[in-house]
């Protein structure tokens, strides 16, 4: 048996394991996902709230500073850490991005080409057909295991002490309502982040540390963004459970003593038990619920008493802590859904740190929950977050001092900087979001793994993200990683693009025919989207290839891109990723129903399949390197601009260490202000 300090046991069967991992992990790869079949470059609701005047706030003057003990948890020398992915100096999260961009005319252009030497082409064979962006059909190969996974207990991790001073209220702006109030059934972050999803409590939750310094100014602001560079608060603590323990496929939670419920209509008050926390997990199993997949290698749970629970899984699952301490894993009262039969309209009533007051499509309002389990915790007396659908007029709402916190475009950041010292700002990157390349592997040349690395070796998508993004975007292989340790370095990414002394090499012995035509199918989600297609056709012309660009709506992109494999090349907007595995699972495994490229091999398959159960992080993080250099090297699929966010706020704020990471706020729960200075 594993105790949260002691070593993890390994004992599984292999080749069951793997089994499950196909079933479970590739049929609901994507299901979370809500959206309608257009696909979109954010992961946000699709609705559009009407916006209104932002009323100006006068916080409450805070106390004296305060130093204040460590929370509950931080004691305990059972509280566990079940994920470590340690970083030098932790800040800044993942994020989503709010930002949608215009759809133009592109410039369709054809050029003829000279004569390359012939192929040998040797394109893998189709998989079977996605759907867009409904759960897949359970695959019927099962590729073999080549290794055990070792598996190791983490060290104990101790939440932060708690620091700053309490009272006042801030504001912050969002770009959309939430669609509802029921956290289990909308993958919307805005709902999670932002909304209904900040009153609830989860089993466990992540540790978010506040940056040293925010950035101030435009010195930094013209460096190209490094992910790498960013720090990223990552451990997985204990939020509802005491401690736990993993003995093979059972995960025993011992819940904290003395959580209540918030007291609110209908009037709940009671503490929490065992019951409560089953009832949640067993309504999130219901394969209806977009956010099913969070539990989707858990087969049963059950209470042994009214304080310890056991989670019985199907396989070692890697991932199984991050679902649990995903926001929208939240635990709800049975008496709140069994009022309405859902939580569609309300009530939300939670454990966690905040109090819903005010739901309405505007605005959203939140009050300090002071019998919140963590004493200390939150800092701010409320929240206010105001739904301001333009961007122009949130950043305008900003500067004249109606909004504390918004998600600036980076023009509107530039402005804003310039002109108020007071002025503050930081950025978080999400590799997994961003422009989408693609290259069908089943299409002639294209075949051809020489031919599509002479292709990459053309292209320098780093001068465009110095031209299109000003730098503030990064190379990815796309996979949802929130960790930047475990992505593949800057300088080695782009080892993989722009060497035009590799290009014969690769080329040397390869017979290209005469007049290879090829078609970029790019999708309208912006102008950034047609200047990439238009950049990569550039590139490969000069491989002597007759390239056009076609443009495309949103809508057909889904449906003849996504769904009937109908392109040579596309360049458009990746869908919404649940987590790493299923991403992996559908995508890139061989028998993946999302995989569109058409490509696979032996040792990509046993990779993915071994990360899916390897619960050491150092193990799996060597693993998830190596998947994303075999994806690169395959040259077939990657993001040549994945996403970077930035927060701006008034320098009156103070703890900010924003994210969007499995739409986690626990951060909000450290804010607190100082001295305020309002903008004009």
């Amino acid at each position: 048996m594993v105790q949260a300090t002691n070593t993890l046991s390994a004992n599984r069967n292999p080749a069951t394991g793997v089994l499950l991992a196909l079933i479970v992990l590739t049929a609901s790869a994507f299901a979370c996902s809500s959206e309608p079949p257009t696909p979109s470059p954010t992961q946000s609701p699709t609705e559009q709230p009407t916006n209104t005047p932002v009323p100006t706030t006068t916080p409450t003057q805070p106390p004296i500073p305060t130093e204040s003990p460590s929370p509950p948890s931080a004691t305990a020398t059972n509280t566990p850490q079940p994920v470590t992915r340690s970083l030098p100096t932790p800040t800044q999260p993942a994020p989503t991005a709010t930002e949608t961009p215009l759809s133009p005319t592109p410039t369709i252009e054809t050029t003829e080409s000279t004569q390359p030497p012939e192929p040998t082409a040797t394109p893998i064979p189709a998989t079977a057909t996605p759907t867009v962006p409904v759960p897949s059909p359970t695959p019927t190969v099962v590729p073999r295991v080549t290794a055990t996974p070792e598996t190791v207990g983490p060290p104990h991790v101790e939440p932060l002490s708690v620091t700053g001073t309490k009272g006042g209220e801030i504001k912050i702006a969002v770009p959309e309502a939430p669609p509802h109030q029921d956290i289990h059934k909308s993958v919307s972050p805005i709902l999670a982040a932002w909304g209904p999803g900040i009153a609830y409590s989860r089993i466990f939750r992540y540790r978010w540390i506040a940056p040293d310094a925010p950035h101030q100014g435009l010195n930094t602001l013209g460096e190209r963004y490094d992910p790498q560079s960013s720090t990223s608060a990552h451990e997985i603590i204990c939020d509802l459970c005491e401690s736990w323990e993993l003995d093979d496929s059972v995960l025993t939670i011992n819940l904290r003593p003395n959580v209540a419920w918030q007291a609110t209509n209908p009037g709940l008050g009671r503490d929490l038990d065992a019951s409560d926390v089953v009832f949640s997990i067993n309504r999130l199993q219901d394969p209806t619920l977009p956010n099913s997949p969070l539990v989707n290698t858990v087969s049963q749970a059950s209470a042994i008493d009214d304080e310890t629970v056991e989670i019985h899984i199907t396989l070692h699952d890697a991932e199984i802590f991050d679902k649990l301490a995903d926001a929208r894993t939240a635990i709800v009262a049975p008496e709140a859904v069994n009022l309405n039969g859902d939580l569609t309209q309300g009530p939300t009533i939670g454990t966690g740190p905040w109090i819903q007051t005010l739901f309405e499509r505007s605005a959203l309002r939140f009050e300090a929950n002071r019998n919140y389990f963590i004493p200390e915790l939150p800092l701010l007396d409320g929240i206010t977050v105001v739904t301001i659908p333009d961007a122009q007029t949130r950043i305008t709402s900003l500067r004249t001092g109606q909004i504390d916190l918004a998600q600036p475009d980076l023009p509107d950041l530039t402005s804003a900087i310039e002109r108020f010292d007071e002025l503050r700002w930081t950025r978080s990157h999400d590799p997994a979001a961003g422009i989408e390349v693609a290259f069908n592997t089943r299409r002639g040349e294209l075949g051809s793994h020489n031919f599509r690395t002479a292709i990459f070796y053309s292209w320098d998508p780093l001068s465009l993200i110095d031209t299109l993004h000003d730098g503030q975007s990064f190379l990815s292989a796309g996979l949802p990683l929130n960790n930047p340790d475990w992505l593949v370095p800057r300088d080695e990414i782009g080892s993989y693009f722009n060497d035009r002394s590799k290009v014969l090499e690769v080329l040397e012995g390869v017979n290209l025919p005469r007049g290879i035509v090829l078609e970029i199918r790019v999708g309208q989600f912006g102008d950034e989207y047609i200047e990439t297609a238009l950049s990569l056709a550039s590139a490969i012309k000069s491989l002597g290839v007759i390239v056009t660009v076609e443009a495309i709506s949103t809508r057909s992109f889904a449906e003849d891109v996504w769904l009937d494999h109908d392109y040579d090349i596309y360049v458009g907007a990746p869908p919404p990723q649940s987590s790493a595995t299923s991403t992996l699972f559908s995508v890139f495994h061989s028998v993946g129903t999302r995989n569109v490229t058409g490509y696979a091999t032996e040792n990509l398959d046993d990779l993915i399949q071994r990360q899916t159960v390897e619960l050491n992080p150092a193990n799996r993080r060597r693993l998830l390197l190596d998947i994303q250099r075999e994806i690169l090297l395959g040259a077939h699929l990657f993001r040549p601009a994945a996403n970077v966010s930035h927060w701006l706020w008034w320098s009156h704020l103070n703890g900010i260490a924003p994210s969007t990471y499995r739409a986690d706020s626990f951060w909000l729960t450290r804010l607190w202000l100082g001295d305020r200075v309002r903008g004009g």
